[in-house]
């Protein structure tokens, strides 16, 4: 009786290491990948952003920033070459901390930037003041969090200023409990960020994309910020949740604290993403929001009744990545859906509209090759 229950109490626990383990066969295992190359290669494009971060600094040569948390914000302009044979939807990393920049992705510069160097560079961006937020997942390092970002900004049509905010993951596929412990650390230094952002005039309008764990400190970082304020800025205009991995009911507390004038949402989610099955296992097998079939009840109702809304299925899209949890980035068919989208409303309007509004859709259904609307 002793042996089987203590068998069987240690179970999830095994089937969850033995699932991070076969999930990290194809895991980026990043060496230091931001050594500036000096010069982007002919034929290649080159992205400018801007990563604010709470990790602590690291001494080891190109990697920049560790996984260790630090209580100081701090930031760099970051110059991204991207290679001339790059295929959207995909990241072609370095192999190794000298990168050939004609097929990887690659530093161009790295330098420190002070808050005046920060908004110099913010200013100098033709984008009518419009900034993109990106809050990378559980186990990235910082140059997968830079890279990433650069890949999205090449591969959809963003007229917006790229700015990382990177929390400090640890970048280890056992690290999911210090991850998640370190993004409810980031969340002050996150909402420092947006109310600067906010609160300066050459800020017009603010979309923050979130992927899988950075949803967790975004839902905070908003809740707290509507809390303090009595409502969120008009300025936050769009929230995209990709993969978010948030428990379902805690998810629905915070989102009601937003109040009535919250942005839109828009919520990128998928039925056979892994990783976020791990992450319900770990969780006592509660639900994950970026998981749940929007076509079933109650989830259906329950969208189809909440204005400013919008969630997109990936479930029949093919994954890139083996966890199938960055079909966001790594979908051709989520970036033409985008993109095709996106020139609609530039012909139609000189006006920039949310992307949960462009849907024109409550609930769009991916795959095949056609999307598929439900208003």
């Amino acid at each position: 009786m002793i042996c089987t229950r203590s068998t069987s109490r240690r179970t999830p626990v095994l089937l969850a290491t033995l699932s991070l383990l076969l999930l990290g066969g194809c895991a980026t295992q990043s060496p230091s990948l931001l050594i500036p190359i000096g010069q982007a290669p002919a034929g290649a494009t080159t992205v400018d952003l801007l990563a604010i971060t709470t990790r602590a600094p690291s001494e080891v040569p190109g990697e920049i920033y560790s996984g260790e948390r630090s209580r100081d914000v701090s930031g760099r302009i970051i110059e991204v070459s991207i290679p001339p044979v790059h295929q959207r939807g995909r990241v072609e990393l370095p192999s190794s901390p000298n990168p050939d920049p004609e097929t990887e992705f690659a530093a161009v510069s790295v330098e420190t930037a002070t808050p005046e160097q920060a908004w110099d560079w913010f200013e100098a961006q033709e984008t009518d003041g419009r900034l993109l937020i990106f809050v990378h997942g559980y186990n990235v390092r910082f140059a997968d969090a830079v890279f990433s970002l650069a890949q999205i900004t090449e591969d959809l049509p963003v007229v917006a200023a790229p700015v990382l905010f990177s929390w400090p993951s640890r970048g280890a596929l056992l690290g999911y409990l210090y991850d998640r412990e370190s993004a409810t650390f980031a969340r002050d230094a996150f909402e420092m960020v947006l109310t600067e952002a906010v609160e300066s005039e050459n800020v017009s309008q603010i979309t923050i994309l979130a992927h899988s764990m950075g949803s967790w400190i975004t839902m905070e970082t908003l809740r707290q910020m509507s809390i303090r304020n009595g409502r969120l800025s008009d300025k936050i205009v769009d929230v995209v949740l990709a993969a978010p991995d948030l428990d379902i009911d805690v998810f629905e507390q915070q989102f009601l604290a937003l109040g009535e004038e919250r942005p839109y949402f828009t919520f990128l989610v998928s039925r056979d993403d892994r990783a976020l099955g791990l992450s319900r296992l770990l969780a006592g097998r509660e639900q994950r929001l970026g998981s749940i079939d929007p076509s079933e009840e109650p989830f259906r109702s329950r969208i189809e009744a909440t204005p400013r809304v919008a969630v997109i299925d990936l479930s029949e899209v093919a994954g890139t990545d083996a966890a199938r949890h960055s079909k966001f980035s790594g979908s051709a068919e989520m970036l033409d859906f985008a993109r095709r989208t996106m020139e609609q409303n530039a012909q139609a309007t000189n006006e920039r509209t949310p992307i949960g509004e462009l849907a024109g859709a409550v609930i769009v259904t991916l795959g095949l090759g056609v999307a598929q609307l439900s208003d």
